[in-house]
């Protein structure tokens, strides 16, 4: 169980997350908190966070669909000489999808992520392994994925289309990693405006 402290730590960290990757606001509440899992998230030292912010293709290969989540894992700019069986490879993802009019919208999760590869090339690392994902079927374990990391910016999710049913289209899931200064920029203006908020409560009461 989470204690008040921790519970709040996590919500102020998701909702950070939320307004400084720009992703719908709506996420945080919606999701279930055994989905999120802020509790294996409790010491943020090593992790990394970003958001999904996405388009994907149907069969024909078109714009069909939009996604928006968030994502968490501590594999960026480490070997795989860093991790361990006390500290291994971390990569989890939660995010909506809907159809490009707001129908169909549903949600997945990304889990238990098994690190095998890493390798570099140019400005782009790619960090290969497996992952459990849940689509409308339930749960699908020791899915095949690689997640690409462009110039420290952009994170390219790509998972094995054959166990997914093609279910993401043809292309990646994409999204941003913002810089630790915007981070702590943001969460310092949400500290102020909590505290400010927090005031002017006290002082109409």
């Amino acid at each position: 169980m989470l204690n008040k402290h921790s519970f709040r730590k996590s919500v102020f960290l998701f909702t950070t997350l939320v307004l400084v990757t720009g992703s719908v606001t709506i996420a945080i509440p919606s999701l279930n908190i055994s989905e999120a899992n802020p509790n294996k998230w409790q010491d943020h030292k090593d992790m990394v966070f970003g958001g999904i912010s996405s388009i994907q293709n149907n069969n024909q290969g078109k714009p069909e669909w939009v996604l928006s989540g968030h994502w968490f894992t501590n594999i960026i700019n480490k070997t795989k000489d860093s991790f361990n069986q006390t500290n291994p490879a971390k990569f989890d993802s939660w995010f909506y999808m809907a159809m490009l009019d707001g129908s169909a919208m549903h949600k997945h999760a990304i889990s238990n992520f098994s690190l095998s590869d890493i390798s570099s090339q140019g400005n782009t690392t790619s960090y290969k392994g497996t992952v459990t994902i849940t689509l409308k079927e339930g749960p699908v374990k020791e899915v095949p994925i690689e997640i690409k990391v462009m110039n420290n910016h952009v994170i390219a999710l790509s998972l094995d289309a054959t166990k997914t049913k093609n279910h993401f289209g043809d292309t990646p899931i994409y999204g941003i990693i913002p810089t630790r200064a915007d981070v702590m920029k943001m969460m310092s203006h949400m500290g102020n405006k909590t505290m400010t908020e927090t005031n002017m409560n006290m002082s109409q009461k």
